[in-house]
């Protein structure tokens, strides 16, 4: 373990996300400090074309080394937890749906009134990862690393498909962070049993979530940020 006390940051999109995680992640980190970065949106979509998907990333560590008062040394790492959003998916895959008010998702297809931007938001996206994914660190002293959740972090942990208010998000997270809060092994379990990990490796968690449709379908390959860490945390 570290002498000196450590800092984590990660990533997400989204407040229930941090609701639901924080807690697990601070046992797995312990004695890290905690810090989640609340993006409001997705960054790999409302990243500017003239900028790339790790200058933003950067952004957002110097934003809260700045707030937190951090030097490089002080973070262990940078973590980024992504929705997939079915990004992967063929295009004849995005149907147009007149019909449709929000976007409609299954594990087949998604439903659009705008498939022409759907399928715009889902090529930038794929390009973004690719991009992250040749990173290992944010600079040679922060280590990086991007883990998915599919479709979304309510599809992957809880298993629930439809769309859901926040009030119901907000609910959701509240009992999954209660339920696992004590025991990040007991979180990891769930994971390896109820999400539907794939790959036997983190590249090839990649690999394989980008095939036919599986970014629409239940996975996650969080379970490989507790394999990855625990060789810096506990060796």
């Amino acid at each position: 373990m570290p002498k000196s006390k450590k800092f984590v940051l990660i990533i997400c999109e989204g407040p229930t996300d941090e609701n639901a995680l924080y807690r697990i992640m601070k046992g797995f980190f312990n004695p890290c400090e905690i810090r989640f970065h609340i993006s409001h949106g997705d960054p790999l979509t409302s990243c500017p074309e003239n900028k790339s998907p790790m200058s933003v990333i950067r952004a957002i560590v110097a934003q809260e080394k700045k707030k937190y008062a951090l030097r490089d040394s002080d973070i262990l790492a940078v973590i980024q937890i992504t929705d997939t959003d079915g990004a992967y998916i063929p295009p004849e895959c995005v149907i147009e749906d007149p019909e449709a008010g929000k976007i409609i998702y299954n594990e087949t297809e998604i439903r659009t009134k705008f498939p022409h931007s759907i399928l715009s938001r889902n090529v930038k996206k794929r390009i973004n990862i690719s991009k992250l994914l040749e990173y290992k660190g944010i600079n040679e002293e922060i280590p990086y690393r991007i883990y998915y959740v599919s479709r979304n972090l309510e599809h992957a942990l809880y298993g629930i498909r439809e769309n859901l208010t926040d009030n119901r998000k907000s609910n959701l997270s509240d009992d999954f962070s209660e339920r696992f809060a004590k025991d990040w092994r007991r979180f990891l379990s769930y994971i390896m049993k109820e999400c539907n990990p794939i790959g036997g490796s983190y590249e090839e968690s990649w690999a394989l979530i980008k095939n036919g449709t599986s970014s629409l379908e239940r996975h996650t390959n969080l379970n490989f940020l507790f394999e990855e860490f625990s060789y810096i945390l506990y060796s």
